[in-house]
């Protein structure tokens, strides 16, 4: 029976020992000067670094070293052989060291631990040596009584002594990283530590204070591993596992005792068969036997009766002779008639040529009734035609209907020309009205889309009167020009350039100048107009201008004003109600135009009306003549038809009646035939009934009399069925075929059997397929023999081989009850357990979901509690226990489950209180070692000022060490708390190594100082 959980651990060599110095070599900057460790308190970690606060100083590489050298189960030496640890080595392109000091990164370095009793330090102290590497093997570690340490006096030499020490360790003690965790420390954890580095995978915990990072079962899992509980869980994995090994055993036992049932089976399944093959052949030999004697029986009784069969045949085969010869006569006497068949069939073909006439006479007169009613009907529809008829003939009218619809077309086209003409007075009065005619218009657009403003140059002058035969000439080249401000001009130039090319761009003037006389404008175009004016001069008689540099000339002479917004708007609208006129006057045409078509087609439908009525009168007269005709005939036809039916009707009835009386004495005869037939072979077929009986080859197969087989069967139970011959012969063929089946032969093609086996199994089937009725051409005897040859010579290893199989499965079996046995026996011992260890947690849980709502409500908090569960284990997967934490925002609130919207200070806080109170219910902490990374931070001040109190009592309280870094603005309440405080520096990015790490602290212990006081004074400069 399994023992209950015990309270005091097995806490390996170091047992109740407590850490109280540490010493690194090679690791990261650290100096290899020793650092004191204060137990039993709260120790603050800060320090400075190279950017004037305490990043980079070097605090974390120093807690790395101590979680390494107390196995803190995070690193998982027992799976990757402390590889990630080889890391914290220094490396100068980590630690950022300037490549002008040409320093080497190390392969291995040592981080040295001392250990001692709390009340009597000196009494038996204990040195711990780690050395890291970054070949394989990566983490070993070794120990011996005493102090083992380096204290010479510079950093240098105490390197190359660190390396003697190790030597001078020997390997007697040395341990892997699998084995450094529970030979050193046993298997309750050591150290705990949240530590933010890269050297391991990061993972939410409660010492990161990441608490709505964590499920349920971590929490669990992390407040068991904090009360030092872990170990009951391993022991239930440990004992799970042997007792899934048990099974496994078990079930391997079970399986290889049915494949060897299964191989015992195929040869006692061929024991069986062969004995079954035995048995079934002595089966069949009886049955033929049998078969023998009953169809040997049989034959005898059918003989008899098939011979007095055969005399009563004779006689009725005589009789139907004379009966055949006297039908024969009559029917030779009928057939000499042969004229009536050839007078009906010349009446009734007259009769059908009658028939034939009459049926094409009808079929014309109604051809014609038909023609005529269509006429009819035709002429009353052109008869309402001809009411507008002039008397004019279809040439006359036809020629009307051409001229006019040519007419129409002309008037049409017209029309369609000046609407279009308004389509575009409009949309030329709408561009003149935006301002956006002709190129300039489209220019314009384009413009404006992309922001551009724009003006056509035309249409923003106005010119007087007695400046137009001077201005317009001028002008008239720039008709399509736009105006743009200077600042648009190259994304104006860039746009047209691609998109309109050949538009032409007017820059304004930059400021407003005078514009030539007789030109209004409220745009700047002085220069533009000023140049213009000065190139093109007007010609001697005045009429045109003339460029002389480009020998150029510009005619005047223009009706209308050229430019100015007003007078283009009053040109575009004069120009739409001159097209509008004249689209009026073409609507106007264009309806006379479709009268006329109309009155032209009425006047030619008439005339071809008045033609048509006049064909179809002459066609009614020739078609009323047919038709008197045709009836005249069809009257006379019809009377010859009656005629002829009467001569045919006469000559079939003459006919029928000699066909009946032929067919009655053929069908006598017939009748006679057929009995004669069947009379003699009725007697052929009893003479070979006779013949097949076979009743003297059945008495030499059966080979005694006939009271003898009568004597055979007469012991057969049910007579009426099984003392026939078919059945009986079934019974042996069965059985004989059942006999090879029993010994392997099936009958599947190609299975290798035999040539001896093969040929009975054929002989079996020629048996099974030969009538059982018919003489046998092989005997049982000649199918049985192959197989009884065989099973001859297996009877004795046979019996060897069912002897020797029921021994071996009473070994087997015992075998299996002992391991089924063993199994129920561990699987009770398991559960047992893991009722211990389940009531032993749901108490811890409790005392910590006491201590967590202690500690809330002393930190002026209204209440935390636990919710847990346990989920146990299936097969080989992990014992989950469900814990989440609940507290109360408010004192009337109701619990709140941690994963609700919180502040992250609050939820910080609550983190740190469920560390403290797992703390708390541990009841064997004493030398225990917990680091937190980055405490404080997030947390406001009187909340940081709790927490570190809270540190600080549980150190003391429970026998614990805690070490905790802090940020300069968590230093100053730190320092109020802390028992230590050590502080690291590195002061300059240029510097190699750190400064020796300076400490401060307070130990009551005095003998504890003594201790190690030479080791920690050694090469330091004021010591």
């Amino acid at each position: 029976m399994t023992a209950p959980p015990a309270s005091d651990l097995p806490r390996g060599i170091v047992g109740d020992r407590q850490l109280v110095a540490v010493q690194t070599f090679d690791i990261a900057r650290l100096t290899s000067h020793a650092v004191p460790i204060v137990p039993e308190t709260f120790i603050a970690v800060s320090g400075l670094g190279p950017k004037e606060d305490s990043n980079g100083s070097g605090k974390t590489s120093f807690l790395i070293a101590v979680s390494l050298l107390l196995a803190d189960p995070q690193w998982r030496l027992d799976t990757n052989g402390g590889r990630p640890a080889s890391g914290i080595l220094f490396h100068p392109d980590a630690a950022g060291v300037d490549q002008t000091h040409r320093a080497s990164p190390v392969d291995h370095g040592y981080i040295v631990g001392v250990f001692a009793h709390p009340a009597h330090p000196s009494t038996d102290p204990l040195t711990v040596w780690i050395r890291i590497a970054t070949t394989a093997p990566y983490l070993q570690a070794n120990w011996t009584e005493g102090m083992h340490l380096a204290d010479a006096t510079t950093d240098h030499e105490r390197s190359m002594q660190a390396d003697d020490l190790w030597r001078a360790l020997g390997t007697r003690r040395l341990l892997s990283a699998r084995a450094m965790s529970d030979t050193l420390y046993g298997t309750a954890p050591r150290c705990l530590t949240y530590l933010d580095t890269a050297l391991r995978p990061p993972a939410p915990s409660l010492l990161s204070q990441q608490l709505t990072e964590m499920e349920p079962h971590a929490i669990g899992r992390s407040l068991i591993a904090l009360s030092g509980m872990s170990h009951l869980l391993d022991e239930e994995y440990r004992l799970r596992g042997q007792a899934l090994e048990d099974q496994i055993n078990l079930d391997k036992a079970q399986g290889e005792h049915d494949k060897q049932l299964l191989v015992e089976e195929q040869v006692m399944g061929a024991v069986r068969a062969r004995q079954a093959s035995r048995d079934s052949l002595e089966d069949g030999r009886t049955a033929w036997q049998r078969y023998l004697a009953a169809s040997y029986r049989e034959a005898y009784a059918l003989d008899e009766s098939i011979a007095a069969d055969i005399r009563a045949a004779q006689e009725a085969a005589e009789a139907a002779e004379a009966a055949e010869r006297k039908a024969a006569d009559r029917v030779s006497t009928l057939r000499s008639a042969t004229d009536l068949a050839d007078k009906e069939r010349q009446a009734k073909q007259n009769w059908s040529d009658a028939q034939q006439i009459s049926r094409e006479l009808t079929q014309k007169l109604t051809e014609f009734k038909t023609r005529c009613a269509v006429l009819l009907e035709e002429r009353s529809t052109l008869l309402p035609q001809i009411h507008d008829w002039d008397g004019s003939d279809t040439t006359t009218t036809a020629d009307r209907l051409q001229l006019s619809q040519r007419k129409h077309v002309k008037t049409e086209q017209a029309y369609e020309a000046a609407e279009a003409a308004v389509t575009r007075a409009e949309e030329y009065l709408h561009d003149v009205e935006q301002g956006r005619c002709g190129t300039a218009g489209r220019a314009i657009d384009l413009l404006s889309e992309h922001g551009i403003p724009a003006h056509g140059l035309l249409d923003q002058l106005d010119l007087d009167e007695t400046a137009r035969p001077f201005w317009e000439p001028r002008l008239a080249p720039w008709n399509d020009a736009v105006v743009i401000q200077p600042h648009h001009e190259d994304r104006a130039r860039a746009l047209l350039h691609t998109i309109l090319p050949g538009t032409q761009i007017v820059i304004c003037d930059p400021q407003r100048g005078p514009l030539p006389e007789g030109i209004r404008s409220s745009l700047n175009l002085t220069r533009f107009l000023t140049v213009l004016q000065e190139r093109f001069a007007p010609t001697a008689d005045g009429a045109d201008v003339h460029d002389r540099a480009l020998a150029l000339t510009v005619t005047g002479g223009f009706t209308a004003p050229l430019a100015g917004r007003e007078t283009r708007l009053q040109q575009a609208r004069r120009q739409l109600a001159e097209a509008k006129t004249r689209a009026t006057e073409a609507a106007n045409a264009l309806m006379a135009t479709s009268a006329g078509v109309t009155l032209a087609q009425t006047q030619h439908t008439a005339a071809q009306a008045a033609e048509k009525l006049a064909q179809l009168k002459a066609e009614e007269n020739r078609l009323q003549t047919d038709v008197d005709k045709v009836d005249a005939r069809l009257v006379k036809a019809k009377r010859t038809e009656e005629q002829l039916q009467e001569v045919w009707e006469h000559a079939w009835g003459e006919q029928h009646g000699h066909e009946q009386g032929l067919a009655t004495a053929k069908l006598e005869l017939d009748v006679a035939k057929k009995e004669l037939r069947d009379r003699r072979s009725t007697l052929t077929a009893l003479e070979r009934q006779r013949t097949k009986a076979a009743a003297p080859q059945w008495q030499n197969l059966w080979g005694a009399t006939l009271d003898a087989a009568i004597r055979q069967l007469a012991d057969i139970p049910d007579q009426a069925q099984a003392a026939r011959p078919a059945a009986l012969r079934r019974q042996a063929e069965y059985a004989l075929r059942r006999a090879y089946e029993h010994y392997g032969v099936d009958g599947a093609p190609g299975a290798d059997v035999g040539e001896d086996l093969r040929e009975g199994e054929r002989t079996t089937r020629s048996l099974a397929e030969a009538d059982p009725g018919e003489l046998p051409v092989r005997s049982f005897a000649d199918a049985a023999f192959p197989l009884e040859n065989r099973l001859a010579g297996h009877r004795d290893q046979d019996e060897v081989a069912a002897a020797r199989i029921t021994r071996d499965r009473q070994t087997r079996g015992q075998a299996i009850d002992e391991l089924t046995e063993g199994a129920a026996t561990r699987n009770n011992t398991l559960e047992t357990l893991q009722d211990m260890i389940e009531n032993h947690l749901e108490s811890l849980l409790t005392q910590i979901g006491a201590a967590f709502n202690d500690l809330d409500l002393s930190s002026e908090g209204y209440g935390a509690k636990l919710e847990h569960h346990s989920v146990r284990p299936q097969g080989a997967s992990d014992w989950h226990w469900q814990v989440t934490p609940r507290w109360k925002r408010s004192r009337n609130g109701g619990y709140v489950s941690y994963r609700e919207n919180a502040n992250s200070a609050q939820v910080k806080v609550h983190a740190i209180q469920l560390v403290l109170a797992a703390l708390l219910a541990d009841n064997q902490s004493r030398g225990r070692v917990l680091i937190l990374d980055e405490l404080g931070n997030s947390l406001g001040e009187t909340n940081r000022k709790d927490v570190l109190a809270a540190l600080r009592d549980v150190a003391r309280d429970q026998h614990l060490t805690i070490l905790g870094t802090c940020q300069d603005s968590v230093l100053a309440d730190a320092a109020d708390v802390c028992g230590e405080l050590l502080w690291f520096t590195h002061a300059s990015a240029t510097d190699i190594t750190n400064q020796p790490t300076s400490v401060w602290a307070f130990d009551s212990n005095g003998e504890r100082t003594q201790l190690t006081e030479d080791w920690i004074t050694a090469g330091r400069a004021h010591a």
